[in-house]
């Protein structure tokens, strides 16, 4: 099960850019993130470790698929109820074709310069099964060449079936 606790999303997000930064540093990649001052104190109710791996994933992916002196950007947005975390980096893009596969289990994009990073094909796969179990969505888009962005909306609240006392 989960374990739920209240989650500042700006300090996660720090705590994450902090742990990506040394591998960041050995290709000469700007991680930076981006959090509009309205919503810099938004808390979630969610597993932090579970969260915590799942940005971890999407930036270690991000900083493994830019060439060196690219960028890698957090940037987080919030809707009623929701917040939305983005990783957006301007490196080698997904195909089209690879799109719609991202994240099953194993897969690998067919390009051939992608399979000389290392990889399990598992990241996305528990990118998805981690923003499933706090039943949000995840998504990406994504251009050949020029980057992408890869999306997690969670909600702020996790409500099972009927609210929690005392909510």
């Amino acid at each position: 099960g989960l374990q739920l606790e209240r989650v500042s999303l700006n300090q996660l997000i720090q705590e994450s850019i902090t742990a990506i930064q040394p591998q960041a540093n050995q290709k000469d990649i700007h991680v930076s993130g981006e959090i509009p001052a309205q919503i810099s104190g938004l808390m979630i109710e969610a597993d932090r470790a579970l969260l915590l791996q799942a940005l971890g994933i999407l930036l270690d992916n991000g900083v493994k698929y830019t060439p060196a002196q690219g960028k890698v950007e957090v940037r987080m947005d919030a809707k009623p109820g929701t917040v939305i975390i983005q990783v957006a980096d301007n490196g080698v893009g997904i195909a089209p074709l690879d799109l719609p596969r991202m994240f099953e289990k194993f897969y690998r994009s067919g390009k051939r310069d992608i399979h000389q990073q290392r990889g399990s094909g598992l990241g996305l796969a528990i990118v998805k099964s981690i923003v499933d179990r706090h039943h949000g969505q995840v998504w990406v888009d994504s251009t050949l060449g020029k980057g992408s962005v890869f999306s997690m909306e969670l909600p702020l609240r996790r409500i099972n079936g009927s609210k929690r006392s005392g909510e």
